[in-house]
């Protein structure tokens, strides 16, 4: 363990110091006041809720009180079997167990004291990932916040209290359009920050941590740097690192993601800070090619931070479009962006490359009639920069520089199979997932409502970027959150959470929420396990 010169002054002192204002981060504070504790939460950036304020804002919660409200059935054998079956052997039975048994408790408890409010979506977004798989479920263990509470609940708390302004707003208009302003992620967000301004919970943004700061084999603090200078915090009872993924970091992108060239549409200050933090004083690490793969859009104009080009999902899995890679060929289930993200990773070792990158998006003018497109309003049948247009698959073909033949009976045999409502060749409209994904737009339709034709003139592409929505790979923590070195035991003083830690209660498997899940449990474990560890010690 590597030795830090301990300053002659501290800055600051408290009990728990949360390194970044992630929802985990938050609900540590939250807890630590609760518990008796104090606490400071530090960010480095000058907004609050990294990539969580900019996400949907989903918790994957098994077995929550909010399931059996709307009579949603779960059971733990189910969970632990699903898990199993898709984990591909790299998750954590002692970590997914804590994780389980924990869940419930913290939605109850943070619901019964702190203003956020959660529910069951029951809408297609609400639908596991793989909930034909054995255990699966079709609704219920993902919750969302209240969109009927939290808006004017947050609302209020903007004119009395300033830190709420603070919550990351979206930085471009994702998918469809813009979304209000207290929904989704930045609701979570919303609800957790008002925790801590109730109980003046200091929060401190522009305070990235750089180091921590070890005496006698003992994380006791962390430099930190505020107003262009070192600023060191005390943390009598622990260090708790939420500072995120680190997908904006390219060198450790490159040093352990396999893929083509990665993007990013979470916060910009996700540069792997705690990663590096912990792997300097011994800290083992996990799955570290473990990512939320999926395409996306790099828009020329999506410029945040210190001019970074924040990338942003698409529009996917309705009739009228497909994707097809540089063959001009089909390459996956378009309604299944882990499906879309797997067929950028997929190698060709015949040719020496990847085997499908690079992949485009395909529509016809029916799609467009629908649904903007890669930057333009629906309706039109204008191009911009990244679109390319053809008033046939043939000269579409040309336009985007792929195999003229492969495309036309690419699209003739799609064609063909959205006619008949079955795809023999991605399974597009056989899950459950891909069957609710429309749903709301198309309803009763069944598969009908994400297979149909690209028959009407003319056609359109765009390229796609390899995009994720977190790496998921980092250190290893045991069930009370504490951080693991490279020998399994225990860096003292030393917690984490968020996506700072490795994804160890689903291993190479990810269902939407489950960061964010991950995030508060282990949160709101780190700071139980600092108030009775010092009580006992008291």
């Amino acid at each position: 363990m590597i030795k830090h010169m301990v300053p002659g002054k501290w800055d600051l002192e408290v009990d728990l110091v949360a390194v970044g204002s992630s929802a985990g981060g938050l609900t540590a504070a939250i807890m630590a006041r609760d518990r008796g504790m104090s606490a400071v939460v530090l960010e480095k950036g000058g907004v609050l809720g990294g990539g969580t304020a900019y996400s949907g804002g989903a918790i994957w919660i098994p077995l929550s009180h909010h399931m059996s409200e709307v009579g949603c059935k779960d059971t733990r054998d189910g969970v632990l079997r699903y898990v199993r079956k898709l984990s591909m052997g790299h998750h954590d039975e002692a970590i997914l167990a804590t994780y389980l048994d924990t869940g419930a408790v913290v939605v109850k408890y943070l619901e019964e004291h702190t203003p956020l409010r959660m529910c069951v979506e029951e809408d297609s977004s609400g639908t596991e990932y793989c909930a034909d798989v054995p255990g699966g479920v079709p609704l219920g263990r993902k919750l969302w916040p209240d969109a009927k509470v939290m808006p004017g609940v947050l609302d209020e708390a903007e004119k009395k209290y300033p830190l709420i302004a603070k919550v990351a707003k979206d930085p471009v208009r994702y998918l469809i359009g813009p979304r209000p302003p207290w929904v989704q992620g930045r609701a979570l967000i919303g609800g957790l920050v008002l925790g801590c301004a109730q109980r003046g919970i200091e929060v401190l943004t522009e305070t990235p941590g750089k180091q921590l700061i070890v005496d006698n084999g003992r994380v006791i603090g962390i430099r930190a740097q505020r107003d262009g200078r070192d600023f060191f915090v005390k943390a009598n009872k622990g260090v708790l690192l939420a500072t995120g993924g680190f997908e904006w970091n390219e060198a450790m992108n490159k040093r352990f993601i396999y893929s083509p060239p990665l993007h990013a549409y979470t916060c910009p200050t996700n540069e792997g800070d705690g990663h590096i933090m912990g792997m300097e004083l011994g800290a083992a690490v996990a799955l570290m090619d473990h990512s939320i793969f999926q395409p996306g859009l790099g828009m020329p104009t999506d410029i945040v931070g210190h001019n970074q080009h924040l990338h942003r999902p698409f529009i996917y899995g309705y009739p009228g479009m497909i994707m097809v890679n540089r063959d001009g060929k089909r390459c996956c289930d378009e309604c299944f962006y882990p499906d879309m993200g797997r067929a950028f990773l997929e190698y060709d070792r015949l040719r020496g490359g990847f085997k499908n990158w690079p992949i485009f998006s395909v529509c016809d003018q029916g799609f467009r009639d629908m649904f903007p497109f890669a930057g333009l309003k629906r309706g039109g049948t204008d191009v911009n920069d990244l679109v390319k247009k053809g008033d046939t698959p043939r000269a579409l073909a040309e336009a985007i520089g792929v195999s003229g033949d492969n495309l036309v009976e690419t699209i003739e045999r799609f064609n063909r199979f959205a006619k008949e409502g079955k795809d023999p060749d991605f399974h597009r409209g056989e899950s459950m997932y891909d069957l609710r994904w429309a749903e709301a737009i198309f309803p009763n339709r069944g598969s009908m409502a994400v297979l149909g034709p690209l028959e009407k003139a003319p056609f359109y592409a765009v390229e796609l970027s390899l995009t994720t929505a977190g790496n998921l790979g980092g250190l290893v923590i045991n069930p009370n959150a504490q951080v693991i070195d490279v020998r399994g035991e225990v860096i003292p003083g030393l917690y984490g959470t968020s996506n700072t830690t490795a994804m160890l209660p689903l291993g190479h498997h990810y269902d939407s929420g489950a960061a964010q899940g991950k995030s508060m449990i282990f949160g709101y474990i780190a700071a139980n396990h600092m108030a009775a560890t010092h009580a006992k010690q008291e």
